[in-house]
């Protein structure tokens, strides 16, 4: 489960469910469409699927994302992933 907001300045905040590892060198991988991936490092990756219509454009404009690791109330982990704008996001996570 994952939630994707717009804060006042325009930055892109992705609030997902804690995981297990520290991420290394994370990096926000997207094509445009429904489906993204967070790679966190080599052993986590977070897949997110049905992004809504109206997050898309503003996801593919942007630079990076500010991605909180949330359970309950408590930020557990934060940090900022670069989006990279790739062709086919889905054919890299076969």
């Amino acid at each position: 489960m994952y939630t994707i907001l717009q804060d006042n300045e325009g930055g892109l905040i992705l609030m997902i469910e804690p995981q297990t590892s520290t991420p290394n060198e994370p990096m926000f991988i997207y094509d445009g469409g429904d489906t993204a991936l967070l790679f966190r490092d080599w052993d986590s990756n977070v897949r997110l699927n049905n992004i809504s219509e109206e997050a898309r454009p503003i996801l593919k404009e942007a630079e990076d994302i500010y991605v909180v690791e949330v359970q309950g109330e408590d930020i557990l982990n934060d940090y900022y992933a670069p989006i990279r704008i790739v062709r086919d996001v889905k054919s890299l996570m076969v």
